[in-house]
């Protein structure tokens, strides 16, 4: 598709001839009321080209002001395919699994958005796909052998948090700026992938956690906090500690373990396999 300053560029060169041509009809004509008129088309002619030029380029420009999101946390499919009821299969993991522990971050307002973000009427449900779940459940027992165990920050998400994620993405509110986001602009959060337009979390098989210790009920320390939007967060981040790296690493030998798959840029993002026809919900997380 040609960029908006081409169209803006041929729109004004045609109407321009257009006024032109008006204009010089001026002299041919020997009524004053036509030469009045014919004036009056030829100005309208060149302000309108110059008018649409302005609008084409301001909007080209206001493009690329928010950036297209990274392609790892986008699921690729169109708003309008959202189902708005919650799935049959999705199901609340401690269902399954008791002890997995839960602490819906987005629930309340320790979050990067500092807000309790829209969708999330509960903070004590794991709620994901039924595979996605199960497996999520065999990890947590797995784990609870060796005296660890799993705190879930987020699961499945709703369409409707993601817009809020956008909506705040576009607003000149920096107070959660130097906890979560110190090194950058808001628009590089989509340019560098930890804010996207359409998340994995909308299909129901994604999900955010750590590790806890079950004997004092502590999480580990993973070297970082959830949500930092910044190097610190990737998996294989410089400056780790010895325990800290310890840490991620059996975290994720865990959840890959069970089938999940991981993402690089946040240790704590895995995602479990999906059937293809697996789409976005927008029902609230009750």
């Amino acid at each position: 598709m040609p960029a908006p300053q081409t169209i803006a560029v041929v729109g004004f060169v045609l109407l321009a001839v257009l006024a032109l041509g008006s204009l010089l009809l001026v002299r041919r004509l020997a009524s004053r009321l036509a030469r009045i008129a014919a004036l009056s088309v030829g100005v309208v002619l060149l302000l309108g080209a110059a008018a649409g030029a302005i609008g084409a380029v301001a909007a080209g420009s206001a493009q690329r002001e928010l950036p297209a999101p990274a392609a790892e946390r986008i699921d690729g499919r169109a708003d309008a395919a959202e189902q708005r009821t919650m799935p049959d299969d999705f199901v609340d993991a401690r269902e399954l699994e008791p002890g997995i522990e839960v602490e819906l971050r987005y629930a309340g307002t320790r979050n990067f958005t500092g807000q309790v973000v829209d969708g999330y009427e509960t903070d004590d449900r794991v709620i994901l796909q039924r595979d996605a779940a199960a497996a999520l459940a065999g990890v947590q027992r797995e784990l609870a052998a060796e005296g660890l165990g799993l705190r879930v920050y987020d699961a499945y998400r709703p369409t409707r948090a993601v817009r809020f994620f956008m909506d705040w993405a576009r607003t000149d509110d920096d107070s959660t700026r130097a906890e979560y986001y110190p090194d950058f602009e808001k628009p590089q959060l989509f340019e560098l992938g930890y804010i996207a337009e359409r998340s994995k979390h909308s299909l129901g098989g994604t999900v955010d956690l750590t590790l806890v210790d079950l004997a004092g009920g502590e999480p580990l320390d993973m070297g970082g906090p959830f949500d930092f939007f910044g190097e610190r967060s990737h998996y294989d981040a410089e400056g780790l500690a010895p325990e800290q790296a310890a840490n991620r690493a059996r975290l994720r030998e865990a959840m890959i373990a069970g089938g999940f798959e991981p993402y690089e840029l946040e240790w704590w993002h895995f995602s479990y396999p999906l059937d293809d026809d697996a789409r976005p919900v927008d029902a609230p997380v009750r």
